[in-house]
């Protein structure tokens, strides 16, 4: 009896198989055939896979979870790549693979059904030596694995009826999970003192031009490496920078107990890092709020600033915007916050989650969110939402002469694109970027992330050479 189930599907031939046959088919029969045995066999064997069924040149492989399927697929490729080539035939093999995810139809064995067709429509436009995978399951993987994803854009396929975007794997090795653990693993976290006397845990990883990232929203350091809001920030911009970065007040590892929180003390805040970690002019890296931060620092501090990045910034909080809704979603969000901040799942902090990076994959958002809570207590949570949203930099903006890179995505629904767009028209030296994107902080899974990050790498080398 026919059964239906949620798989994960890689679909895999090999490239040029036709073309081979004429030149030396017995010789290419036993090529295959050792891949297979000492390759592809064992490696799906070790991702609790199962090959359903072998098709001359190819197979079709299940597996019960988008993670295992792109482990898997990256080390066959990997072991294709290697050498010795793990075979005996005159011409290296390379394999086009494609993975899906979705139902299928289990009968005798076999397995039917969208997930099978759309893996194998990816294999077929796959290059040689590559994986393609669709963006479900790059969501569904999650963030935590030793490859990264590039966007390969949108792409419509014979019998399938929605277009569907499209992924390249890249097990390289760059921005990869064993990166981040080493660096997590290396970091050394210090505590400067501000000028009421809070003490803000803060820490440097890299070697470089300096880059410090403005206090936004809240985090903790010993958490931040393995979360979708700031991880691949970190391990991108580390290699070629000093990274610094730290916890503002009353969250994360920094004193949680805070006689203020406003912003002018996270302007202070920022002062006090730059002095502890012995920084005279850095340029400043703001996400959220931050951009605000880092603009009032500037216009205060100028010497101190060579550029500054802004990622989802705004210069009018909610309750500064001329929009009476806005005002009324600041009150409302501030007392939610408070009486509901430590609820159980699904809670507020859910929903900042699926606000600020729903890209990332649902794991990721859960991780996420249940970190908040580790973060900041109830009570201060809306003490620091109301300082946020008192936000008001725009009498300041023009007279700040640094250049700017301000970079927003069309669809944030945490602070629309407008405030992107007023936060540029403002300032005297910016260049606004927008992605379509509905990220609020872009994941390390959200296609426009590449994008973003090519920007950011080539105003920082500006920067560096002004």
């Amino acid at each position: 009896m026919a059964q239906r189930r949620l798989s994960s599907v890689l679909a895999m031939d090999v490239a040029g198989f036709s073309r081979m046959m004429h030149s030396g088919r017995d010789e290419l029969l036993h090529a295959l055939d050792e891949i297979f045995r000492s390759t592809v066999r064992p490696k799906v064997k070790a991702h609790s896979g199962r090959v359903v069924k072998l098709m001359g040149d190819g197979a079709i492989v299940e597996f019960g979870s988008a993670r295992d399927a792109v482990l898997c697929a990256a080390e066959i490729q990997e072991r294709m790549g290697s050498a010795p080539a793990p075979y005996d035939y005159p011409e290296r093999l390379s394999l086009r693979m494609g993975v899906h995810a979705g139902d299928v139809t289990v009968s005798e064995g076999d397995i039917f059904g969208e997930a099978v067709n759309v893996a194998a429509r990816l294999e077929a436009v796959a290059p040689e030596g590559g994986i393609f995978v669709s963006k479900l399951v790059t969501d569904l993987a999650g963030s935590g694995l030793p490859v990264r994803f590039r966007n390969e854009g949108t792409h419509r396929f014979k019998n399938i009826e929605e277009p569907l975007q499209v992924m390249s794997v890249d097990a390289s090795g760059e921005d990869t999970a064993s990166e981040a653990a080493g660096l997590e693993k290396g970091q050394d976290i210090r505590f400067a003192k501000s000028a009421d006397g809070v003490r803000l845990a803060w820490t440097a990883v890299g070697n470089g031009p300096p880059l410090v990232r403005a206090p936004a929203w809240i985090s903790r350091l010993d958490m931040d490496w393995r979360l979708p809001l700031l991880g691949h920030f970190i391990r991108a911009f580390s290699r070629s920078n000093k990274f610094i970065h730290f916890d503002a007040r009353g969250n994360g590892l920094s004193d949680r107990e805070v006689p203020e929180i406003s912003f002018k003390a996270m302007i202070e805040d920022l002062r006090a890092v730059f002095d502890a970690a012995e920084v005279e002019r850095a340029t400043i890296l703001g996400m959220s709020q931050g951009c605000a931060v880092a603009a009032a620092f500037a216009a205060r501090y100028p010497e101190r600033v060579s550029g500054i990045v802004m990622v989802g910034g705004f210069p009018l909080g909610r309750s500064k915007r001329p929009v009476k809704k806005d005002q009324e979603k600041a009150s409302a969000m501030q007392t939610m916050l408070k009486v509901g901040w430590d609820d159980e799942y699904p809670s507020l902090r859910d929903m900042m989650a699926d606000m600020i990076v729903p890209l990332a994959s649902v794991e990721d958002r859960r991780d996420f969110a249940e970190a908040m809570r580790n973060m900041i207590t109830a009570e201060m949570i809306s003490s620091y939402r109301k300082a946020l949203d008192e936000i008001d930099v725009t009498d300041i903006l023009p007279g700040i002469k640094i250049p700017c890179l301000v970079l927003h995505c069309d669809g944030d629904r945490m602070h629309p694109a407008e405030q992107g767009r007023l936060m540029a028209s403002l300032l005297p030296d910016a260049r606004l970027v927008t992605y379509e994107s509905s990220s609020h902080i872009p994941s390390v899974n959200d296609p426009c992330w590449p994008l973003m990050k090519s920007e950011i790498e080539r105003f920082l080398g500006q920067c560096a050479t002004d």
